[in-house]
């Protein structure tokens, strides 16, 4: 199926949900959306609530989930965090076990779970946090005890979560606050270079594709270069007396 396709069937899923919430006349959920499907379903979402006059939320179990939930919210249901169908496990290994994400993911795909069914997946060491929703609460409970090679016991609840996103600065300049450019100085490049990721569609801004090369870039704009990174624009300076821009940019770890 080709993107233009896929976007289409995902937006329609919205407006799906939208008239079974104002059917039924309860609130109504999506299943977990990536970064991508949030930034495809937000302005919709937002649309379409002005229009009905219901309410939505994004949540995925803990302020600042990554992989979230949408709500949609009819009249007289408020926005509640705690009506969403996310259940949150704990997967409790020996301390110095490491319960590494690639792992978790590997698992439980492997275990037949879809993704979509399932939120953020938090790894550390001696224990790891596992957001998903209800439907597959029984299955991760009773179906899993290793991860990876690491036996674990599932149960069920978390701690409370606190996200803290981690960066690296990279600064250097620009001839312009293009996207070709900026690409270009991330990913260690050609001009040239940074046009064809670009063209080939393995760069998103605002985790929207962007194929326009020159489009301008802005203050925390956050750029995604496939297997080349995440980044976010922070500063951009005054031009030097050689007309170069300076940029620093926060690259996520």
């Amino acid at each position: 199926m080709d993107s233009g396709k896929e976007t289409g069937y995902f937006l329609q899923s919205v407006r799906n949900l939208f008239a079974l919430a104002d059917k039924q006349s309860a609130p109504k959920f999506s299943d977990f959306l990536s970064e991508e499907q949030q930034a495809e379903a937000e302005p919709l979402a937002r649309r379409l609530a002005r229009e009905t006059g219901m309410e939505i939320l994004f949540w995925g179990g803990y302020e600042g989930a990554v992989r979230v939930m949408l709500g949609v919210f009819p009249d007289p249901y408020p926005p509640d965090p705690g009506l969403f169908p996310i259940t949150g496990i704990t997967a409790r290994a020996r301390k110095a076990d490491k319960l590494e994400h690639r792992a978790i993911m590997g698992t439980l795909l492997g275990g037949q779970l879809k993704r979509e069914m399932l939120g953020d997946l938090i790894p550390g060491e001696g224990e790891a946090y596992i957001f998903a929703d209800e439907r597959v609460e029984k299955a991760l409970l009773t179906q899993f005890d290793r991860i990876g090679g690491i036996g674990v016991r599932m149960e069920k609840g978390t701690p409370e979560i606190r996200r803290e996103d981690h960066f690296e600065p990279v600064r250097g300049t620009l001839a312009s606050v293009r996207l070709d450019a900026a690409v270009a100085m991330l990913a260690g490049t050609g001009r040239e270079k940074a046009a064809a990721l670009i063209k080939e569609g393995l760069v998103s801004v605002g985790h929207i594709e962007e194929k326009n090369v020159s489009r301008r870039l802005r203050e925390g704009d956050v750029l995604v270069i496939r297997r080349r990174g995440k980044y976010k624009l922070e500063t951009v300076g005054e031009p030097t007396r050689k007309g170069r821009i300076p940029v620093t940019f926060q690259k996520y770890l």
